[in-house]
């Protein structure tokens, strides 16, 4: 989001200063390097990356393009999109929309009427989303039951219970669902309007990897802003954001050095921005009693491993879901600490360039609540343990065949080591906290704003690139009653 933000604005000619914590660019979507091993643990496939579908271009690809670094990045299609591997029930679903609703009907024939209507609801609802204003009138919430009638219905609308207006077999809700650790709330709490909006755009115009891993989408960003003059520091840490009479006067960086500025973009934590960078009181209370009610989304635990299994032999694709029927019996043993489903992604399966050859890397991905301490050696190796019985009901024999494990200790203390990335949404993703509901990207200190998965419109690689595309668009005092989709800057 930050980057994306920055090099907007320095292509309309601004002055920009990009600082990340980091020793490379992309947040929690940079890659780690572990010699001949080069592992992502938070970006797995993207959407908006294909040629024009029902809204142009894809966002991404129109975004990459239009500030000139579109050959840096190289997308291809994942098909089967993913696996559902439910306990006595699997179900490869395929790229393209007739494809994916075939699958699901030909698993739950008795269904087919009420999954297609369901498909084409979700349709519904990304149409109305891409034409949705950056930032609504008073005259659009008026209309909003004739011009979004889906999203006036769907406002406080979960998952779980649209899916019961449609479908009659928990069995079939369950197929349907078992995506949802991608938004990370079960059907019983995650919003529908944002399970419809990322499933519209998945099913209808195709999930993404970015060839040689999604580094190379963070580092056309950061090429993109060097080429229209910005500049970006790594491994700096913004320590402060200088405010007088609600009017941002600079920044200071963990080197000692203040940046004079009248603009902030925070990319980090809301809850850091406003309560450890800015000065106590220099936020309206109402905002920060907003603030401490808000819910942030679960964390991941996860294992990082590489394999000498033969992966293409097992017919085992990109992407995974493992989870018990009950998918709300799963958000509650993550809460827990229990794993009774994980996220399995295996980039290698497309892209072998990640490691050596006859390897393939394994990324094994449990949820937690994000206000979990560390976990004792004990429990740890038990999480560990969870992952791997679940991993080996698709990947058999995996213990055996592990070549390499990130963060392995040769003395053998911490087998398995885990490595955690979150709060990894940001706001969990409930009707209460989406769209407009969330953190809106302009603040109450005049010259800051957010981008990102803290602020409008939501999470996912693909929302926070349009938020930093949003912000922009502010900070260029754009009309910001216009729609978030088609982008033109």
């Amino acid at each position: 989001g930050g980057l994306t933000a920055g090099a907007f604005l320095a292509q309309a000619g601004k002055q920009v200063l990009v600082v990340e914590q980091g020793e490379s660019a992309g947040g929690w979507a940079r890659e780690y390097q572990h010699g001949p091993y080069r592992i992502n643990p938070a970006l797995h496939v993207i959407m908006g990356c294909g040629p024009p579908g029902p809204s142009g271009h894809g966002l991404i690809s129109s975004a990459l393009s239009q500030l000139g670094v579109e050959e840096r990045c190289e997308f291809v299609s994942i098909d089967p999109f993913y696996r559902v591997q439910l306990p006595d029930l699997q179900i490869d679903v395929p790229a393209g929309r007739d494809a994916y609703l075939e699958a699901h009907q030909k698993a739950f024939p008795q269904e087919a009427k009420g999954l297609e209507d369901l498909v084409n609801l979700c349709s519904q609802v990304y149409q109305e989303f891409v034409r949705f204003p950056i930032v609504p009138r008073w005259r659009d919430w008026a209309l909003m039951p004739v011009r979004y009638p889906k999203h006036f219905r769907y406002a406080n609308a979960t998952l779980g219970s649209v899916m019961r207006r449609f479908l009659s077999s928990p069995r079939s809700m369950a197929a349907y669902a078992a995506l949802w650790p991608y938004l990370a709330l079960p059907p019983s709490r995650v919003t529908f309007l944002q399970w419809a909006t990322m499933m519209a755009s998945y099913t209808e115009e195709g999930a993404f990897y970015c060839r040689g891993g999604f580094q190379g989408l963070a580092d056309a960003l950061a090429i993109g802003l060097a080429a229209h003059g910005g500049e970006l520091v790594l491994g700096m840490r913004a320590t402060k954001i200088h405010a007088a009479g609600s009017r941002v006067q600079g920044v200071s960086l963990a080197s000692g050095q203040e940046i004079r500025t009248p603009l902030v973009i925070s990319n980090i934590d809301a809850r850091k921005t406003f309560r450890d960078l800015l000065e106590p009181g220099q936020m309206p209370s109402r905002y920060m009693r907003k603030l401490s009610r808000m819910e942030p989304s679960l964390s991941v635990l996860g294992l990082h491993l590489a394999t000498d299994l033969d992966i293409h032999g097992l017919g085992v694709p990109k992407v995974t879901m493992i989870a018990p029927w009950d998918l709300d019996s799963f958000y509650r043993d993550a809460l827990n600490g229990k794993v009774s489903g994980l996220g399995m992604h295996i980039p290698t399966a497309c892209d072998e360039s990640l490691a050596p050859p006859g390897e393939h890397l394994v990324i094994l991905q449990g949820l937690i609540p994000s206000d979990a301490g560390e976990l004792s050696p004990s429990a740890s190796a038990q999480f560990a343990g969870e992952l791997l019985d679940l991993a080996e009901r698709v990947l058999p024999g995996l213990r055996d065949h592990v070549t390499f494990a990130e963060g392995f200790s040769e003395e053998g203390q911490q087998r398995y080591p885990l490595h955690r990335v979150g709060p990894m949404y940001g706001w969990a993703a409930s009707p209460q906290q989406v769209g407009p509901r969330r953190l809106p990207n302009r603040t109450p200190v005049e010259g800051l704003f957010l981008a990102g998965h803290w602020t409008q419109p939501g999470h996912g690689i693909w929302t926070v690139v349009l938020s930093g595309m949003n912000v922009a668009r502010l900070v260029l005092g754009e009309d910001a009653s216009q729609c978030l989709w088609p982008f033109d800057l």
